[in-house]
């Protein structure tokens, strides 16, 4: 009968772990659950020392918890602490000695918050910047509570630090102890599901136009498709350089990872879109060059795929198989492939032929830089030092640490001489709420557009709140109900933000009316004004932000685009002026296309009756720009001079031809900044005849027969990376001019 029973309990066993096993592999369950405990540690903490504001605790938990890598915990406590600290003093010493003086203390608190947000929002991808949060955190609430007990504000900036360090002591043990996140795992483990999408593109043969053809629509959706990937890659490696001290000190190795990637993706669909079709070039290659596309395929299996720890990739048929591919080359090239074929026929294959070597070299790149990058267990190596500029002025950053100064100095004195209901929540909401714009937008969000219709619906959202808290709150008032319910608030929130890397304009909400929801104290009979009044305040707050934030120097996605657009141009025509430091220029093209993509698809032009091409219409530009980009990319990477004997049919040509590049960039860049939509654009049309004259005249004189095959593959290859450019940027120039790219430019929707 045991036996029976025994043999009957494995199945039943079974049946319940699987199902639970399977949630907890849901990365929003552990991050629901790890968020719950944490806030549920710090509420314990505040109620044992005891302290007298659990708010700030649980506060500092959700803040340090959006931070959901390991590695630099301790780094990101210290850097809190610190702010913290100081913060405190600076709020201690300004209304100690101030507060009987608005016209000093209210200028002095303008000019701290507009130092943190600037130092915050500019500093970079370091842990740093937190420390200037904080500061600017804690000198607002110790500012805004000492308006109403000046004589205890000592008491209250020690009651602030030590409130801060319980909420940074539990987030830093859930987080390092319960499924710890690394960001340079995730940062692979996304990178490989971007690599997969590419592989779709690579065919395994050589297609004729009646076996296969890629239509454009297909190829749109699966740029749109990687864009969103390369996105989320670049959010996470703001996230990774800000979060893990290991992460950020390989994070050159990180953004030449993201160079490449795209240039990979770039090139696959540029084979895509024009594969080879017969000639007689391709029918002696067919064999080989489908070796190199199930190469192709093979490598990308590989870097796709995941592996262990320390363990090397191991080795593809690419580089063999192209090897074959060249020797080939070699061995027809007496048989004058490039007389038995016309020009256009020679340009294609060389177009292609230099897409599959760049395919090549950067899949190797990927490949090296995959087996050099540190993974978790493994020693880290030595950090690699980035090229760093002379520190300039980033005005942006002083436009939103402006506004967030004068946010703040409002919400100071509406306290000060009005006194508003919830008047402790005014100023720190005003505060974010006007300095979040540009974070909202990488977030996905719209940035300021529509800033004072969401704040209506934000004050919805407390209205509901605070119906839901003169419901429940007599339910509360037992300290097991109150633990339950905390942990079931802060579960949800987890559950619905894990996904999201930043913070959102509804994240934002969530952590104050969560902060609000524990600084209310139920387990203490709590009056319904008090209720009330806390969240009025919050909605005043909120009002506050976005009317500044909407007022004064908008993020508007428009205006984030265009500008992130004109940066774009401006760094082609960097490159194509033979910059030094092509390295850094091409990563900050690789970061633009992000944001780019982010703010492409928040515009809405005006208007119902318009279709929805004219809809997509700056979204396709911005794709195409950053095709531009990659382009260029590849084209600045030729070598420097022509093959001799080509020179003098082609010299001047090309000199023509990049100069024309040029004008056009320069052309766009006028169209963009003022928002004219220029009819008589430049053209590259007939340098680019005159390009492919010249190569005629190379053919039929039999200029280069003499030569090794790598000299008219040399040749070939500038000129198809010519070609690849010119066919760029009259797609460019075709968006660029039509009449409707005009009205995505303007100031909608308040």
């Amino acid at each position: 009968m045991s036996a029976i029973a025994e043999a009957s309990s494995v199945p039943l066993a079974k049946s319940w772990n699987w199902p639970v096993r399977d949630v907890l592999k849901d990365l929003r369950v552990r991050h629901a659950i790890k968020l719950g405990l944490a806030g549920l540690l710090a509420l314990c903490l505040t109620q044992l020392l005891p302290l007298p504001h659990a708010s700030w605790a649980i506060l500092t938990v959700l803040v340090m918890m959006l931070s959901q890598y390991v590695g630099a915990a301790a780094v990101k406590a210290i850097m809190r602490v610190a702010g913290t600290i100081a913060g405190a003093m600076v709020g201690v010493w300004l209304v100690g000695n101030y507060i009987s003086t608005p016209i000093v203390f209210l200028p002095v608190l303008f000019v701290v918050m507009a130092f943190a947000t600037y130092q915050f929002g500019h500093f970079g991808l370091r842990q740093l910047p937190y420390s200037y949060f904080l500061l600017g955190l804690t000198t607002l609430v110790i500012a805004t509570d000492g308006i109403a007990a000046p004589d205890q504000v000592w008491q209250l900036g020690l009651y602030r630090t030590e409130e801060i360090l319980a909420g940074v002591i539990s987030a830093l043990l859930v987080s390092t102890v319960l499924w710890p996140r690394y960001a340079r795992d995730e940062f692979l483990t996304s990178a490989h599901e971007a690599l997969l999408g590419v592989e779709a593109l690579v065919p395994a043969r050589i297609e004729t136009p009646a076996r296969g053809v890629v239509t454009n629509a297909t190829l749109d959706d699966l740029r749109q498709a990687f864009a969103a990937r390369l996105s989320g890659l670049i959010n996470l490696r703001q996230a990774g350089a800000r979060e893990s001290s290991f992460f950020s000190a390989q994070l050159p190795h990180y953004d030449a990872y993201l160079v490449s990637l795209g240039s990979v993706c770039d090139l696959a669909l540029y084979l895509a879109a024009r594969r080879l079709t017969d000639s007689p070039i391709v029918d002696r290659l067919r064999n080989e060059l489908e070796q190199v596309y199930r190469g192709f395929a093979e490598e990308i299996r590989i870097l796709s795929a995941p592996r262990p720890p320390g363990a090397l990739l191991p080795a593809s048929s690419l580089n063999a198989a192209f090897a074959d591919l060249e020797r080939k080359l070699t061995e027809v090239w007496g048989h004058g492939f490039l007389t038995d074929q016309s020009i256009a026929a020679d340009v294609t294959f060389g177009s292609h032929f230099a897409a599959l070597e760049l395919l090549r070299d950067e899949l190797n790149t990927l490949r090296d830089i995959t087996n050099s990058l540190p993974r978790r267990g493994h020693p880290q190596p030595k950090p690699i030092s980035s090229l760093v500029g002379q520190p300039t002025i980033e005005w942006f950053w002083v436009k939103i640490a402006i506004k967030g100064g004068l946010a703040a100095v409002i919400g100071v004195t509406l306290l000060k001489w009005i006194h508003p209901p919830g008047a402790a929540s005014i100023p720190l909401m005003a505060w974010l709420c006007a300095s979040s714009g540009r974070v909202f937008l990488r977030a996905g969000g719209s940035g300021d557009r529509h800033g004072l219709q969401n704040a209506f619906l934000g004050c919805l959202v407390f209205a509901g709140c605070a119906i839901v808290l003169l419901v429940i709150t007599p339910l509360l008032a037992n300290y097991l109900a109150m633990n339950l319910a905390l942990f079931f608030v802060l579960f949800g929130f987890g559950f619905a933000t894990a996904r999201i890397v930043g913070i959102s304009f509804g994240m934002q909400l969530g952590l104050l009316s969560i902060s609000a929801f524990v600084g209310l104290n139920p387990q203490q009979p709590v009056s319904s004004q008090t209720i009330i009044d806390t969240f009025v305040g919050l909605g005043i707050g909120l009002f506050i932000g976005a009317a500044v934030g909407r007022f004064f120097w908008p993020v508007l996605p428009q205006k984030v685009l265009r500008e992130d657009l004109l940066g774009i141009l401006a760094d082609l025509k960097v490159l194509l002026s033979g910059d030094p430091h092509r390295e850094a220029v091409q990563i900050r093209l690789a970061l633009r296309s992000g944001e780019t993509y982010q703010a492409a698809r928040q515009i809405d032009l005006p208007g119902r009756w318009r279709t929805t091409e004219e809809r997509e219409l700056l979204s396709v530009l911005t794709m195409e720009l950053v095709v531009l980009a990659y382009r260029v990319k590849h084209f600045t990477a030729l070598p420097g001079d022509l093959p001799q004997a080509a020179e003098p049919f082609l010299r001047v040509p090309l000199q023509r031809l990049r100069t024309e590049f040029m004008q056009l960039l320069d052309a766009f860049t006028e169209c963009l900044r003022i928002g004219s939509t220029r009819r008589d654009l430049p053209t590259v049309d007939s340098a680019l005849t005159e390009m492919d004259e010249g190569l005629r005249q190379i053919r039929d004189q039999r200029i280069l027969a003499s030569y090794p095959v790598k000299v008219p593959l040399l040749t070939l290859n500038i000129v198809g990376r010519y070609h690849a450019v010119a066919s760029a940027l009259n797609m460019v120039r075709s968006l660029i001019a039509a009449p409707q790219i005009r009205s995505g430019w303007g100031d909608y929707a308040l």
